[in-house]
């Protein structure tokens, strides 16, 4: 007889990614075994397989999540009736808010993506082009006439990438400098430079 599926079911899945997020991004794709995951949220190694076949499954779960997840959220901004300098402003707030609400799961994507099965990760690569042409897109409607190059657009693209992607790495959201007001920061630079 089949095993039935829990009313929580959901629940103790985004739980067991949770922890695998987490030990991923402290120790390592390649260095976390299943078992160490399984003791992180108290669940047995059959109940693990239960939800996951494989350490690489939940690899490939939470990171098609991640990816999807933000590029939702980028669309929906993009489309929005908000003013272009607004929506620059959202766009920048939103990728913070959301890396740093998923850091484990951000800091996975940068440093193990590249233990997911090939179909996997074109997926992810896909879905990583989408958040960047939702990106282009709205730099060509703040200034059509510096954008008409698709050069010049994803080279700022990428450039602004770069910068909200490794943010993580030096900023603390605990400190002096809230999140709202780095957001804040950041856009400004994209949106008027330096000088």
């Amino acid at each position: 007889m089949a095993r039935t599926r829990a009313e929580n079911f959901d629940d103790i899945k985004l739980e067991i990614l949770t922890a695998a997020a987490h030990l991923f991004a402290q120790k390592g794709f390649r260095n976390t075994n299943i078992i160490e995951i399984g003791a992180a949220c108290n669940a047995s190694k059959s109940r693990m397989y239960h939800y996951f076949p494989s350490k690489e499954a939940m690899l490939e779960a939470m990171l098609l999540d991640h990816v999807n997840g933000l590029l939702i959220i980028a669309r929906d901004i993009t489309a929005s009736k908000l003013s272009p300098e607004e929506k620059m402003r959202q766009f920048v707030l939103a990728h913070l808010h959301y890396y740093f609400g998923a850091r484990d799961r951000h800091k996975v994507l940068l440093a193990d993506a590249e233990y997911l099965p090939e179909a996997t990760l074109n997926e992810v690569r896909h879905a990583e082009q989408g958040l960047v042409k939702q990106l282009e897109a709205l730099l060509k409607e703040l200034n059509p006439k510096k954008f008409a190059s698709r050069i010049d657009t994803s080279t700022h693209a990428m450039l602004i990438y770069g910068m909200l992607n490794w943010t993580y790495t030096w900023y603390e959201p605990t400190g002096k400098l809230n999140l709202k007001d780095l957001a804040q920061k950041a856009a400004d630079m994209c949106l008027h430079g330096v000088l």
